[in-house]
């Protein structure tokens, strides 16, 4: 897949890793990104994620690109998308996204389908790190990135995307938008969720040099962008506390089980979950 001119719509961690794993392959002639402040795009064009850099300016930037990959926080991605109908009148043109939310997304994109094409996405991959300073071109490889098309998406459309993500070194899946969410409520925002609690249950007096191994791999994640997850646990809320409701109630069988002192019925459950994660692979 040769790509002639491409726009990233915010440098940090995912689009730059993007830009530079194209730059790096020679996927793209044009790799062009859109900053929000100067300081963030003379860190990008310091990193070569991108071959041509605009600050707010979306007119010039998008001059003849074929795709327009939105890579804000997720709280901002409705603005951009707003921002875009005002300057774009091109079905031709494929717009697409990296949110870790895909419903809210889809649904306000619907609103400019005569102004252009969308079909979200979510890479799923990424670090406790922000920022463009943390991207990598190799971020990608052997990932999954969730892609959710509309159903009046082109076939063409869905191909081109398709092919971006997989050229980078993702494997892509379809899900509708609805089913994202719900799915990756488990699997992404909810441990994101205890990973904060179990740090923020650690108490007062803890004393730090005592913190195992154990505790933190599980909560490596807990040093995540507070601001961006904040946005993503309100933007998928519903689902979010479905799968904080189930975590409770499994956790309410284990204490139940060691408080009782129900020792074998506890050995099952744990060899169960074992298994269970043992089968993910």
């Amino acid at each position: 897949m040769k790509i002639k001119k491409i726009a990233i719509i915010g440098m940090g961690l995912i689009g730059g890793s993007v830009g530079k794993a194209l730059i790096e392959k020679k996927l793209a002639d044009e790799v062009v990104g859109i900053c929000r402040r100067e300081s963030s795009l003379d860190r990008a064009v310091r990193e070569k994620s991108l071959t041509k850099g605009f600050v707010n300016n979306y007119g010039e930037a998008l001059l003849g690109a074929e795709i327009i990959l939105i890579a804000t926080p997720v709280s901002g991605i409705k603005n951009v998308l707003k921002s875009l109908s005002e300057v774009i009148n091109d079905t031709k043109i494929l717009v697409s996204d990296a949110g870790s939310t895909k419903k809210e997304i889809v649904d306000y994109a619907a609103k400019f389908k005569d102004k252009f094409s969308f079909i979200g996405a979510h890479p799923l991959a990424g670090s406790e790190k922000s920022g463009v300073e943390s991207s990598s071109s190799d971020l990608f490889e052997d990932s999954v990135c969730i892609l959710t098309p509309p159903k009046d998406a082109s076939i063409e459309n869905c191909e081109k995307l398709k092919n971006l993500w997989e050229s980078i070194g993702a494997v892509t899946h379809k899900l509708s938008p609805e089913e994202h969410d719900k799915n990756i409520a488990f699997s992404s925002h909810l441990p994101h969720v205890a990973a904060y609690a179990l740090v923020g249950s650690l108490p007062d007096e803890f004393a730090k040099n005592m913190v195992a191994s154990g505790f933190k791999d599980t909560t490596r994640i807990a040093s995540s962008d507070p601001e961006l997850w904040k946005d993503i646990f309100m933007s998928n809320k519903d689902n979010v506390i479905k799968a904080i409701t189930r975590f409770k109630e499994t956790l309410d069988g284990l204490e139940a089980d060691i408080s009782t002192g129900r020792a074998e019925e506890l050995k099952v459950k744990l060899k169960k979950m074992k298994e269970m994660r043992d089968n993910i692979v």
